[in-house]
């Protein structure tokens, strides 16, 4: 392959990469297992909360839109994503999503607020995640997406999904915890 080939490639690579979406991962909180994942979202509903919303449509049906998106994507747990939850979901728990906020907020301290002050829709997405248990942070995320062209863009659907993933780590690393030992820790 000649090199002006390969800096072709790679140009496009990473204009390809800039119109994508990402998604960060915090690490879970030490107290975060999947046997308590299975204990809130086994085959119950699971209560999302959305604040915000970055398309000019209804907040219901954004709401819908994205647990739609969130479908299926714990492993080896069934459980229904909602806003409207029925008696089977667990009260503590609950995923809280946050789109465009307009303050700086630490991933950690969404679950312990009732409001989160967004943006009008328009431009580039910013959500911001968390699994919650109580007004505790379990697990949180961040993920961006540079270009939308609709509610409807495979992208978006993408966004989320990647980001329901993070949310609920199928294990943890085991670089998760600090083993160091020596002096110099």
């Amino acid at each position: 392959m000649s090199v002006p080939f390969r800096i072709a490639v790679l140009a496009l690579a990473l204009a390809t990469a800039a119109c994508s979406e990402r998604v960060v991962s915090d690490l879970p909180a030490p107290a975060y297992t999947q046997g308590e994942v299975a204990y809130a979202a086994a085959d119950r509903d699971l209560r999302v909360v959305v604040h915000g919303n970055p398309f000019p449509m209804n907040q219901q049906a954004f709401g819908r839109l994205v647990t739609d998106s969130m479908q299926n994507r714990i492993f080896g747990v069934r459980t229904n994503f909602t806003t409207t939850p029925n008696e089977t979901a667990r009260r503590d728990y609950r995923v809280v999503l946050a789109f465009n906020p307009t303050e700086n907020l630490l991933n950690s301290s969404l679950c312990g607020m009732p409001t989160i002050p967004t943006a009008p829709p328009g431009g580039p997405i910013v959500v911001q995640g968390a699994f919650c248990r109580s007004s505790g942070t379990l697990t949180s995320a961040t993920g961006w997406m540079d270009e939308v062209r609709s509610p409807d863009d495979p992208s978006f659907r993408q966004l989320i999904s990647d980001m329901t993933f993070s949310l609920f780590p199928a294990h943890r690393s085991e670089n998760d915890f600090d083993s160091c030992s020596g002096t110099d820790c």
